[in-house]
């Protein structure tokens, strides 16, 4: 008889653990698919960011990611592209810079005219992929100027 017990005990324990193991399983697979849910959960339809003027918001805000003391010396800059962000929609610009002969690249994340995030380019930013065009720090931070119309003539205006 005890041995019959024994065996009914470990049997219900067993069933216990498969089913403890079973909820488990449905939790973490469940957190699975809704991280879907959770990366979109910030975009709502049609609230789609237009592209900013990439190459003057990295110039004004530059020192947000080389410190002041840094030698930067020549840059070049990608094109902007469309990523989804922790923080949102954003636009993903890399820069390459030249270090003694060996280019490094940074991820630039832009939303608006305010840069969100940077880091050293990794392999899913895509920087060592991207095509590049110099980058003059002095001549990309100048505001555009707008065109106001008087009378039958165009004059420029550098906003202020």
């Amino acid at each position: 008889m005890a041995d019959c017990e024994l065996s009914a005990q470990l049997g219900h324990e067993n069933r216990r653990a498969v089913r403890i193991l079973a909820a488990t399983l449905a939790l973490a697979l469940g957190g699975c698919s809704a991280s879907e849910i959770v990366q979109d959960w910030n975009a709502a339809p049609g609230t789609e960011q237009p592209q900013p003027d990439y190459r003057r918001v990295v110039a004004e805000h530059i020192r947000t990611v080389f410190p002041e003391d840094m030698r930067l010396g020549e840059l070049e800059i990608s094109g902007a592209r469309r990523v989804d962000h922790l923080k949102g929609q954003a636009w993903l610009t890399c820069l390459k810079l030249d270090a003694q002969g060996h280019p490094q690249h940074y991820a630039i994340f832009i939303q608006g005219d305010q840069i969100i995030d940077f880091r050293a380019g990794v392999v899913i930013d895509q920087c060592h992929n991207a095509s590049y065009t110099p980058f003059a720090i002095e001549t990309a931070a100048k505001k555009p100027a707008t065109e106001q119309r008087v009378g039958r003539t165009r004059r420029s205006v550098i906003d202020h």
